[in-house]
């Protein structure tokens, strides 16, 4: 498999994996399974943090993907 390819590849399965993750903190604190003082704000702060980590995770992956393209790899 390419170096590009694997950029691709880890850029799709940590994404995935991120967003699942907040995905399952989220319905833990709607169910009340977690306890918050305020779930909106704690759902708000999942959900931002999940995706400032998708933003940073894409753009890293996706420089490494072009980088990597750009030497034949």
């Amino acid at each position: 498999m390419k170096k590009s390819m694997r950029a691709l590849l880890g850029l799709v399965l940590l994404d995935a994996i991120v967003v699942c993750g907040a995905w399952w903190m989220v319905d833990r604190t709607r169910s009340g399974a977690w306890n918050s003082n305020n779930p909106a704000e704690s759902i708000n702060m999942i959900t931002t943090t999940a995706g400032m980590m998708v933003g940073v995770i894409s753009v890293v992956l996706l420089l490494a993907f072009f980088r990597h393209r750009s030497a034949g790899n």
